[in-house]
């Protein structure tokens, strides 16, 4: 009988929670695994401790710089469990006397906001990307690009250990093999620091695109990126202070290193600073009567909005003051991913629902 219920509470906690799990890349940390077996020492309400602790790390991990997640690491259990909005038991099952528990993990915006702008802390609004990737191997002074090197033939099967597939920032493709693309490169082989990526044919066809030199010497290993993402250009130059004398494990770990080097990169060009408050006034062109609901609904589910106000309401048109944190650039997204068209007109904004 208590058996039955436990199950019964479970499947009614799911159907009760499902409608605030979502696929917001922000918030939700989805598919966390523990396990342990529970007793007089080690308690279930333990165990989901532990879930929540896991899934803060993976949380700053995904959201903060480097840095800003290393200082987060030592954070109070206390702390990490007022964070949570609430969790979800996605599967329970028991071998050989261990439980083992996957969770589905959904923080409350607001109060990590309020966190980290105690913090000082700035998190990375991002959200799941494709790049298009050319990794060229120069080695003896020597350029490799396709069956060669290894950096090519080896970049998507490296798996991430830490990371779940389904869990990854950055789809990677890799550029296709182009005759031309080999003739430029060897042309400018004396001086591939000059590289010019528009003449780089399988790369400028994507909106997204990195290009990697890998510099490989008897005593030392380092890479210049070159990124393109969302039309923002980041050049970056460093030294893989790697010690592996196997040259396939240097070479696989320096995959590691720069793949995160470029998920840093990517995290840099959409920082919010939750410290930063901006307001916005703007005009809803009303068409239909439900139109400010769906604004209303909208706006609700956006995290960087603090509050909004309606300063004025016609029968045609809605006044309304926005507070949010962040860029104006970054509101304006965010509208724009829901569907909403914007005309600024004279710096007014006008808004109409699609």
């Amino acid at each position: 009988m208590n058996k039955f219920i436990s199950i019964l509470f479970i499947i009614l906690f799911i159907f009760r929670t499902e409608n605030v799990f979502s696929n917001n890349l922000i918030y939700d940390v989805n598919n966390v695994e523990v396990k342990g077996v529970i007793n007089n020492i080690l308690t279930k309400k333990k165990l989901i401790e532990l879930v929540f602790q896991k899934a803060f790390l993976i949380f700053v991990e995904k959201t903060l710089l480097k840095e800003d997640a290393i200082s987060l690491y030592k954070t109070k259990p206390e702390i990490i469990k007022d964070l949570v909005l609430t969790y979800q038991i996605t599967k329970n099952e028991k071998k050989n006397n261990e439980n083992f528990l996957t969770f589905n993990i959904k923080f409350d915006s607001k109060k990590v906001n309020n966190f980290l702008a105690k913090k000082r802390i700035s998190y990375a609004d991002i959200s799941n990307i494709t790049i298009s990737l050319l990794p060229i191997l120069i080695k003896d002074k020597n350029i490799f690009l396709y069956e060669e090197n290894y950096f090519y033939k080896n970049w998507i099967k490296l798996k991430e250990p830490t990371t779940k597939a389904k869990d990854k920032l950055i789809t990677y493709s890799l550029a296709l093999e182009n005759i031309e693309d080999l003739e430029y490169l060897n042309n400018i082989e004396e001086n591939i620091n000059l590289i010019d990526i528009k003449k780089i044919n399988s790369l400028i066809e994507g909106e997204n695109y990195a290009l990697v030199i890998i510099y490989s010497t008897e005593d030392k290993l380092k890479a210049f990126i070159k990124t393109s993402i969302k039309n923002r250009n980041i050049d970056r130059n460093i030294d893989l202070n790697i010690k592996e004398k196997n040259e396939n494990k240097l070479y696989e770990e320096a995959i590691t290193v720069i793949k995160k080097e470029i998920n840093q990169i990517w995290k840099e060009q959409n920082l919010i600073d939750v410290n930063t408050t901006s307001f916005l006034d703007f005009y809803l062109e009303m068409k239909t009567v439900g139109d400010y609901q769906k604004l209303k609904t909208i706006l609700d589910t956006i995290d960087i909005v603090e509050n909004y106000l309606v300063l004025e309401m016609t029968n045609n048109y809605a006044k309304i003051r926005l507070k949010y944190k962040g860029k104006v650039n970054k509101i304006r997204s965010k509208l724009t991913e829901q569907k909403i068209k914007i005309k600024i007109i004279d710096n007014v904004w006008k808004l109409t629902i699609k």
